[in-house]
């Protein structure tokens, strides 16, 4: 009678791991808090292992409660009409430069995170997201003075703007009152900038900008320093504490005067959708 041939199993292989100090050199080889080149192209097992060396070298976290995003989308509840133009916009730019559906309007009884008008007066804030809701400040959005103060209708129009830190050091955030602010201290950076176009353009640009911004927190994205992303604070320090994550704490920009403010024009910054992109692959939407 015929015998079987033995058969052995072998154990499966762990995936290898990238070192730490392989890691690292990759990190300092890359521009500031913007993942380059290999850093998107590790195994899974690489960015589970080094998920907090990720979050503190890049400004990033997993900030948007459970179920905000079902195989990698959101769908967003808008509950004023008003804001369903500005919304769309924004959702149009975070699926463009990640190059996949990512943001959808959904209705009242289907949707993943909601967004709506809030009262972010007492607080600073024109818009806010808390992990499963963004907010869009009603006072300010409502406001046609904010925040270039008043404009000529219908006439193309560049505004100057400055930006500073108030006397706590705390930025004064998505250019709050940065067009009529004056100041004294002349040691001090201000980074000042122009934007053009008509009020209606120039308003739309910041409102779209800020949904953006805080868009751009659900995917799992904190401040960074540069004024070209739309990711932008002036200060690390919100409240008296500091961001999450942070590589390191600011008290201003980065950026040279004349740069163009991601949120003031609504533009996604290379290092803006680079980020989204790492926290894709760590798993935060």
């Amino acid at each position: 009678m015929p015998t079987s041939p033995s058969t052995t199993q072998e154990k499966p292989t762990a995936p290898q791991v990238i070192s730490k100090l392989d890691l690292e050199s990759l990190i300092n080889a890359s521009p500031d808090l913007d993942p380059t080149g290999q850093l998107l192209s590790l195994t899974a097992a690489d960015y589970t292992t080094y998920r907090s060396v990720f979050d503190q070298n890049f400004n990033v976290g997993d900030y948007a409660d459970n179920g905000v995003f079902n195989q990698d989308q959101a769908s967003i509840y808008v509950k004023s009409a008003q804001l369903v133009p500005y919304v769309q916009k924004a959702i149009d730019k975070w699926n463009t430069a990640l190059g996949s559906t990512v943001f959808t309007l959904g209705d009242a009884q289907n949707h993943s995170l909601t967004l709506g008008f809030g009262d972010g007066q007492a607080d600073g804030w024109d818009g806010v997201f808390d992990g499963s809701s963004v907010e869009v400040d009603d006072t300010s959005f409502h406001d046609t003075t904010y925040p270039y103060g008043p404009m000529p209708l219908g006439s193309q129009r560049t505004v100057s703007v400055q930006l500073s830190t108030d006397d706590s050091g705390v930025g004064d955030g998505l250019a709050a009152h940065a067009a009529i602010r004056r100041h004294a201290d002349a040691t001090n950076h201000y980074l000042t900038t122009t934007v053009t176009g008509t009020p209606s353009q120039l308003l739309e640009n910041y409102w779209v900008g800020v949904i953006t911004h805080e868009l751009g927190h659900s995917l799992g994205l904190d401040h960074t320093p540069y004024f070209s992303d739309i990711m932008a604070a002036q200060a690390s320090v919100e409240d008296r504490q500091s961001q999450e994550n942070e590589k390191y704490d600011w008290t201003d920009f980065k950026d040279s005067d004349g740069t163009q403010g991601g949120a003031l024009t609504a533009t996604l910054s290379q290092r803006d959708i680079d980020r989204a992109k790492l926290t894709k692959l760590l798993g935060y939407w």
